[in-house]
């Protein structure tokens, strides 16, 4: 394990504080989607995420159960399983983004705690999830990560992950891993699959994606990369309003493409696990 993970501390945790100062008071949901894209592309992402956790989470009661959202962010998914009774509690490593759920939820209980040390007994909560959290972690944070989840969930409790399984993806500062990586690296913490289905297909905006990007920019923190392709349109008016009948037609598009294509074509995975659960595996 690295000296970072063993010691709490994610090495890429310089980069979020960054992220949540620059874009966090003025615009919380862009902080923890796109930096810089407008409102209405950053919504596009949100609502397909919305109807994956909800896709998933059906039939699980959450009224009165102890709830964890491991990497909160602005607190949108701890205030999501708050208005439906949970007694949901949010952690994540950057101040700057805590300072930002606060604002919109004074009352709720919002630690900050890295993923790869959860301040917590062991087998404390009902329900676990981290959403497009572990995929900005290395490799070895990740399974730190992982087991810590699992530590604090209890015999019979369920995690929730979304992450990235698009390993051509060409974003800054993410680590992906298969579906099948991502259930090995919690099948080796004692959880079983439940079920997991693709999120975020977008086939109109993956594939100019894919033709113009033409160097990957993934690294450390501190290494120099070239611009994404999303770091580009979020330079330029221009690019964003020619991208707008895109997202208006993707909305359609990407309802079908939950129903009817392969969840692995999508670009995140979206997971259920149980702790000392029988595993039974549905791709739709």
């Amino acid at each position: 394990m690295s000296r970072a993970a063993d010691s709490g501390e994610t090495a890429l945790r310089p980069y979020w504080e960054r992220i949540a100062t620059e874009w966090g008071a003025g615009d919380p949901l862009g902080a923890v989607c796109y930096p810089g894209m407008p409102v209405w592309f950053n919504r596009f992402h949100a609502r397909s995420q919305v109807r994956a956790i909800e896709r998933m989470l059906a039939g699980i009661e959450l009224r009165g159960r102890r709830c964890l959202d491991v990497g909160c962010g602005s607190g949108r998914w701890t205030r999501w399983l708050a208005e439906r009774g949970a007694r949901a509690s949010g952690v994540d490593p950057t101040a700057a983004m805590l300072e930002v759920a606060r604002r919109a939820w004074p009352e709720g209980d919002l630690r900050q705690m890295s993923a790869t040390r959860l301040e917590f007994e062991d087998g404390f909560f009902d329900l676990v999830t981290s959403v497009t959290v572990v995929q900005h972690l290395e490799p070895e944070e990740q399974a730190a990560a992982a087991a810590e989840m699992a530590r604090v969930l209890r015999p019979g409790g369920d995690l929730l992950v979304l992450d990235l399984i698009d390993a051509r993806d060409p974003g800054r500062i993410v680590f992906p891993r298969t579906p099948e990586g991502w259930i090995a690296l919690y099948r080796a913490q004692g959880l079983s699959l439940q079920r997991w289905i693709g999120q975020d297909f977008a086939p109109l905006l993956r594939l100019p994606a894919a033709l113009l990007s033409s160097e990957r920019a993934r690294g450390s923190a501190t290494e120099v990369a070239a611009p994404t392709i999303l770091e580009r349109l979020a330079g330029s008016r221009l690019l964003q309003l020619a991208l707008r009948p895109v997202i208006a037609a993707s909305h359609p598009l990407e309802l079908a493409s939950e129903r009817l294509l392969p969840p692995r074509w999508a670009r995140h995975g979206c997971f259920l696990f149980e702790k000392a659960g029988r595993e039974t595996v549905y791709f739709r």
